[in-house]
């Protein structure tokens, strides 16, 4: 028997939740071995560091999956988030990014199915809900790969691998 609608948009969202809340960890796990001047350097001085790349992250998610999704006011300043005199402490990053992945994804698990084919004007596209999840929750993984890139370009071979193929399963990590 082919599997329901609501079957499929649970197995959706819980996929794309898992990987937000896997990219948390990653990020959490980068951040741990950072101090903050290697969290806001750049390797050149058009490039963003972890910092802005966080802080980008945030901003992306909140305008695509909770403002552009709930209809609610996106008050979201682009141009603040890659700065290179902007300045967040740790506890505030930290806080920010879990408050917003934590966001996304209760906004998430509300959707029907019927949800998910509804339209929405973000960032004056026209998509789907599931086309602004689709959006978002890939770009958050690419920017997490290359968060973990700039803190082993930083560490070396300090570096602290999270995961390794003997480590315990839990679900499938990124």
């Amino acid at each position: 028997m082919a599997p329901s609608a609501d079957e499929l948009t649970h197995e959706y969202i819980q996929e794309s939740i898992h990987l937000l809340r896997q990219s948390v960890h990653k990020i959490n796990h980068c951040l741990n071995q950072l101090d903050p001047d290697q969290i806001w350097w750049r390797s050149a001085p058009d490039l963003n560091s972890i910092g802005n790349l966080i802080l980008h992250l945030c901003g992306n998610l909140n305008q695509w999956a909770v403002c552009g999704i709930t209809g609610s006011t996106d008050a979201r300043q682009r141009e603040q988030e890659l700065r290179s005199d902007v300045r967040v402490s740790l506890d505030d990053l930290r806080a920010l990014l879990h408050h917003t992945v934590e966001q996304a994804c209760q906004t998430m698990q509300s959707l029907s199915a019927a949800a998910l084919l509804e339209r929405r004007e973000i960032q004056g596209f026209s998509v789907s809900v599931m086309g602004a999840i689709s959006h978002t929750v890939p770009h958050f993984v690419g920017h997490t790969h290359q968060i973990i890139f700039l803190t082993r370009l930083q560490k070396g071979e300090q570096y602290q691998f999270d995961w390794s193929p003997d480590s315990v399963q839990q679900g499938v990590p990124i």
